[in-house]
This record gives structure tokens, C-alpha cells and sequence, in this order.
């Protein structure tokens, strides 16, 4: 009986594995036949995803399989193409507010000619209101406004500046220069989009803030350079808001720049203009 179930058990033991290795075998061929086939399936078509969207390439087609990305790099440089402007002009000075009209002051000697206003501006956010038509931008900036004063020294005295003309051979500089902090918002649209889209129009509010003035004043005599300079703040606001408008035409434009409050405490009816190129990269 022992030995007969030994024999027994040897035999139902061998045919077990047997089974087992034919079946074993099957589900090898089986699953490397699948995965075969699935490995050419995935060597043929290849699945990329982009903001949700599936592009199916064929391996044998020769397209380029990453130039959508480089389509939506174009675009989204076209969005962000206005993110600098700078500014030059003329800087002229007047007795009323520039929408009460133009009357020149005399108050201030300066050379309307020489004189200038200079800003650079660096806009670090915008908010898009109608796609590319319509868009707000925030930022920060510098601006200088200089007054030439031509053959006119400058003192400060308590309550008032008293200017005096000078007799000297040659005057190498004298200006009067304010430096201010701008936080500039500005408003910009196209005003036709389907003719002329490179055409735009800008409206700009300015924060100015005074930053320090300054005058500066050269000039030679007896053969000898002679070097003058005064840091004061001139009388002049230590705030005041600016509104300037824009027409740029690809990249390049015209401006006019005023101020919208006061900007001189002993004159505060006196008021500051400027005009010329404006530059928007």
C-alpha cells in the first residue's frame, strides 16, 4: 500500500508539470505575441498632448512633431511684444493747465529750446480686456525733466528761488534737473482692427514721485573750469499726476505729456508740458 502510493503520487506528480508547461508555454506565446504587436502599434503612432489636444503622427510622415509648440512660442511673443517704452521731447513750462490753453511762462528763465523731458518705463503686468484690441498695462519707470537756464545762476533762499544773470566768457552747462519715480497705468487699444492692426492708441495716468533735483552748472573763465552744484528739490512737488497720449505706429510713435495736478508750490497755477518721439518695444 506504501509502495503503491509512492508510485501513485510520481506519476500524478510528473503529469502535473507537464501540464503546468504546456500551459506555461501557450501564455508565453501569447503574451510575447501581444506585446510584439503592441510594440509596433506604439512605434508607429506616437501620442503627444498640448493643452489638452491629442496629435497623431505617423512614423513614416516626416512633419515636424514639435512645431506646434513652435506656434504658440510666436503667439505668445506677439502678446507680450509692448513691455518697454521710452520718451523724449520738448519740455515747456506754462502759467495755466494745458487744457485751459497754451500761454508760455516766463516765470522760470529757461531756453525753451534746450530744455527736455526724458523717461524710460518697464511695464511688468498686463490684463487683456478684449483679446488683442484692448489691454491695460501696470509698471515703473524714471524721468528727468531738464530746464536749461542758459546764462542764469540759481539760488535757494527760504521761501524762494532767486535766479541772477551771469557775465562770464563761456557757460559749458547750466541746467535744472528733477528726477522722478513713475508708476505709469496705461490704457492701450486698436482703434482699427481689421485695416490697420500695427496702428495704436494709448492713454496714460503717471504717479510721480520726486526722487531728488538737482542743478548743474559749468562754465570757464580766465582759462579756468568752474564746477557749480546745488541738490534741492527747487520748490517743486514731491508728487503730482501726470496724463500723456500716445499714437505709435509700429513700434514708433508721437506722445503729449502734461501734468494733471499741482507741480509747483510757489506757483501752483504753473504747469509743465511736453512733446515729441515715443518708442514701444
Amino acid at each position: 500500500m506504501i509502495t503503491r502510493y509512492c508510485q501513485t503520487s510520481t506519476k500524478y506528480i510528473l503529469y502535473f508539470f507537464q501540464n503546468r508547461l504546456r500551459f506555461s508555454i501557450s501564455l508565453f506565446i501569447v503574451l510575447y505575441t501581444h506585446l510584439t504587436g503592441f510594440g509596433q502599434f506604439n512605434d508607429t503612432l506616437s501620442l503627444k498632448y498640448k493643452d489638452s489636444k491629442i496629435l497623431i503622427i505617423s512614423k513614416s510622415n516626416e512633419i515636424d512633431e514639435w512645431s506646434f509648440e513652435e506656434d504658440q512660442i510666436e503667439v505668445e511673443k506677439s502678446n507680450h511684444s509692448f513691455r518697454i517704452n521710452s520718451s523724449f521731447g520738448i519740455l515747456k513750462l506754462n502759467d495755466n493747465y494745458l487744457f485751459n490753453g497754451f500761454n508760455s511762462s516766463n516765470r522760470l528763465p529757461y531756453n525753451n529750446v534746450n530744455s527736455s523731458m526724458t523717461n524710460f518705463k518697464l511695464y511688468f503686468k498686463s490684463i487683456k480686456i478684449k483679446a488683442e484690441l484692448l489691454k491695460i498695462f501696470i509698471g515703473i519707470g524714471v524721468q528727468k525733466n531738464k530746464l536749461n537756464l542758459g546764462g542764469n545762476t540759481v539760488s535757494v533762499l527760504n521761501d524762494s528761488l532767486m535766479f541772477s544773470k551771469v557775465n562770464i566768457e563761456s557757460v559749458n552747462k547750466n541746467n535744472l534737473n528733477l528726477h522722478y519715480l513713475t508708476l505709469p497705468f496705461n490704457i492701450s487699444w486698436v482703434p482699427f482692427s481689421k485695416k490697420k492692426k500695427n496702428l495704436l492708441l494709448q492713454l496714460e495716468f503717471s504717479n510721480q514721485i520726486l526722487w531728488y533735483g538737482k542743478s548743474n552748472f559749468k562754465y570757464v573763465e580766465n582759462n579756468i573750469k568752474y564746477s557749480e552744484n546745488i541738490k534741492n528739490n527747487f520748490f517743486n512737488s514731491r508728487y503730482y499726476l501726470s496724463g500723456s497720449f500716445k499714437i505709435i505706429y509700429r513700434k514708433i510713435g508721437v506722445f503729449m505729456q502734461s501734468n494733471l495736478t499741482k507741480y509747483n508750490t510757489i506757483f501752483p497755477e504753473l504747469s509743465n508740458y511736453s512733446f515729441g518721439l515715443t518708442i514701444c518695444l
